[in-house]
């Protein structure tokens, strides 16, 4: 995630040259002199430059100058998707989970049925308990997209399902969650289960079609629920 330096703001670099224009203006009174130049300094990074900072905070697990750096991005760009999502992401990290889910949310409105930000508003609704039905009826909604076109390359299908057979746990339908997470290692093993490579938080669907990782989740999650 990067130096952990502050970078001046434009509002802390104006408030510390007052006093100095405030003197010059007092001494130059009723005179002729020119008026001192106001420097302001601005930020010089870019909104993907911010977005890559917080990735890197995030893989060292400090999740609030994350935050910071995602915030950032979207003073720059309101319409970046990922620092959207990332930011959603860490809230959810830190438990505040109506955090996360609004941020999910206006991820989904710059990106309709995102399968990433799909899911992981799943996930607050799974762990904060809220406005689980309407995650779940987002989720089928974009399982049913994949399901209806092309296979998509992302390797996210097998994350969707175990995601849905969770959530249907939770809401008390344990045949249909166990239905789910069945259908869900049997696409990951499918589709080929590799070691999942390095990638960026946050970032797409890994590039093997269902990591290990992924296996390995899904068969926890059903051990879980054969398990209450």
């Amino acid at each position: 995630m990067t130096p952990r330096g502050r970078r001046s703001t434009p509002g802390n670099a104006t408030s510390l040259l007052i006093p100095a224009l405030a003197l010059a203006l007092a001494t130059t009174a009723g005179g002729c002199a020119s008026l001192p130049q106001v420097v302001v300094l601005e930020d010089p990074l870019s909104a993907e430059e911010h977005v890559a900072l917080g990735v890197a905070y995030e893989r060292r697990g400090e999740l609030e100058p994350a935050a910071r750096e995602y915030e950032r991005a979207l003073k720059k760009d309101r319409s970046s998707f990922r620092a959207r999502l990332n930011l959603g992401n860490v809230r959810l990290a830190e438990k505040r989970y109506g955090d996360a889910r609004a941020e999910y949310l206006k991820a989904l409105e710059l990106r309709l049925a995102d399968p990433e930000a799909t899911n992981n508003l799943a996930w607050a609704a799974i762990l904060s308990g809220d406005e689980r039905e309407e995650a779940l009826r987002r989720l089928d909604a974009v399982l049913a997209a994949r399901a209806s076109a092309a296979p998509p390359e992302d390797g996210l299908t097998p994350v969707l399902l175990d995601t849905r057979g969770v959530l249907l746990g939770r809401l008390g339908r344990r045949a249909e969650a166990v239905a789910a997470l069945a259908q869900a290692e049997d696409t990951c093993l499918a589709a080929g289960a590799a070691p999942a490579p390095a990638q960026a938080a946050g970032a797409p669907g890994p590039s093997a079609p269902c990591p290990a990782s992924v296996l390995e989740e899904i068969r926890a999650h059903r051990e879980e629920l054969r398990s209450h």
